[in-house]
Order: C-alpha cells, then sequence, then structure tokens
C-alpha cells in the first residue's frame, strides 16, 4: 500500500480556530445560494450552526465576511463581502499550493535526497524584484514561442516564452505560476491616451515613491499586487508622480520569466 501524504488548512486568529474546510464549504454555499438557511440544509446541519459559524468568523475577521442584505423582489438574503469572496480566494490558493507540495512530497516520501532537493528548490532565492501569482487562463502554441495569458487581480498578462521551455515546465490552462520580471523593465506611463506597443499595461496606483541618487523605485498597487518599477528621478519628476496617481505598469511580453512549482 502506497504512502500519501495528506494535508488540511485551518486559519488561526489569535490561536482560535478561523477557517477551515468545513466554514469554507459553508462560505462558498452561502454565495450560491444567497441564503444560510439553503446552505446549512445542503450540509445537513441547523440554521443556529450554521449562524454561529458566520458570528465566529465575522467576529475574528479584521472586516465583516458574510453580511445580510433586505429588500428587493426575493425579499432579504444572505451574501459574502468583497472581503470575505478575496478570503475564500486566498484560502484555496493556500490550499492548492499546499497540495502541490504534498503531492512531491508523496513522490518521493521514501527518497531522502529528493526531499532534501525539493526543499532547496523551494528556498531559492532570485534577484528580480517582481513575482506575480497568476492563474494560466489560455497558452498559445507557436512555430517558435509559446505565449502564456495569465490572470491577477482582475487584470490579464501575458509572457513570451520559447515552445521548448513551454513544454518541459508543462504548462496549461487552470495551472498557477509566477510571472518573474525586473523592475528595471517596468516602464511607468500616466494613462493620458498614450499608445503603447507592449502587451502588458497594467493600471493602478502609486503606493510609494522611494527616491535614489538618481534612480527612484516606484511601486504601483494594482488591486492588492504591488509592482515595483526602477526609474530616473528625472523621469519622476517629468512624470509628476505622486502617491494616489493613477499609471500604467508597462512590461514587455518577452521580459517576463514563468516559474513553475
Amino acid at each position: 500500500m502506497g504512502k500519501k501524504v495528506v494535508t488540511e488548512v485551518y486559519l488561526n486568529v489569535d490561536e482560535k480556530g478561523y477557517l477551515g474546510k468545513g466554514r469554507v464549504i459553508l462560505l462558498e454555499l452561502i454565495d450560491k445560494y444567497g441564503s444560510i438557511s439553503k446552505a446549512a440544509k445542503e450540509l445537513g446541519m441547523s440554521y443556529k450552526a450554521a449562524w454561529d459559524m458566520i458570528d465566529s468568523i465575522n467576529n475574528l475577521s479584521p472586516y465583516p465576511v458574510v453580511e445580510s442584505k433586505s429588500g428587493g423582489k426575493g425579499g432579504g438574503k444572505t451574501v459574502l463581502t468583497q472581503y470575505g469572496k478575496k478570503l475564500l480566494e486566498s484560502y484555496k490558493t493556500i490550499e492548492s499550493i499546499l497540495n502541490k507540495l504534498t503531492n512531491e512530497i508523496t513522490q518521493n516520501v521514501e527518497d531522502t535526497e529528493n526531499l532534501l532537493n525539493l526543499y532547496r528548490r523551494m528556498n531559492m532565492k532570485i534577484s528580480a524584484r517582481n513575482k506575480v501569482l497568476v492563474k494560466v487562463k489560455e497558452v498559445r502554441k507557436g512555430a517558435v514561442n509559446t505565449e502564456v495569458i495569465g490572470k491577477f487581480s482582475g487584470q490579464s498578462m501575458t509572457a513570451i516564452i520559447t515552445k521548448d521551455a513551454a513544454q518541459d515546465l508543462d504548462i496549461k490552462a487552470g495551472d498557477e505560476v509566477f510571472f518573474i520580471f525586473k523592475a528595471s523593465n517596468v516602464i511607468i506611463a500616466t494613462s493620458d491616451g498614450l499608445k503603447l506597443s507592449a502587451r502588458n499595461q497594467l493600471k493602478g496606483k502609486v503606493k510609494d515613491i522611494i527616491k535614489g541618487s538618481v534612480n527612484s523605485e516606484v511601486k504601483v498597487d494594482i488591486n492588492t499586487t504591488v509592482i515595483t518599477a526602477t526609474i530616473t528621478n528625472e523621469a519622476v519628476e517629468e512624470l509628476a508622480l505622486k502617491e494616489g496617481m493613477e499609471v500604467l505598469a508597462v512590461i514587455e511580453a518577452s521580459d517576463i520569466i514563468v516559474g513553475k512549482f
């Protein structure tokens, strides 16, 4: 009988149970039906037990996860807040990463050297400032190169890699991969109707500007994902960049390295 490593994800707040598989399923059903009673019925639990779970999650959370809305043709309903939906997405991402890790450990459970190599790969550090986790939406294969189109934080991003690299990584739609690129390869442009040839033009707001003697680091917040650009101090002044300003972070598709765990 083969050995298998199994993990389950539990998130705690101040050492108190916050989110686990059961609560995640309950939240997903509430999101599906807009009703606590329908979600509880499908899970075979009482309304009170379901409500107590929701109350516990909301009390431990910095922001409401579930809220009730009244009115409308169908009457009131219970929905997930935007924070609640993002919380579910984060949980699913953590779960996916851990499942991939445990699958690799299971495959090498009796091979100490391979387990150590896996650990070394996980702890490998790279100099590129930007490492964006994206979900692959589409893979377009060409004669020489392959386009990998990913989605993150509500925006699309494309990387161009060689056909051989795409085959080695075995990239397919639905995979989660890292798009890696240097800060020096990010161009900052003001969103004023300027037309650019670069495939990736990501809309965001300036979060921070860190000035050096020659260059500045400009951090752009793209729906909670931060991308860093290194540009000259003169460019910062010419663009009149300041915190909160809407800009485009522009990256050539060919400047992106794709990494897969």
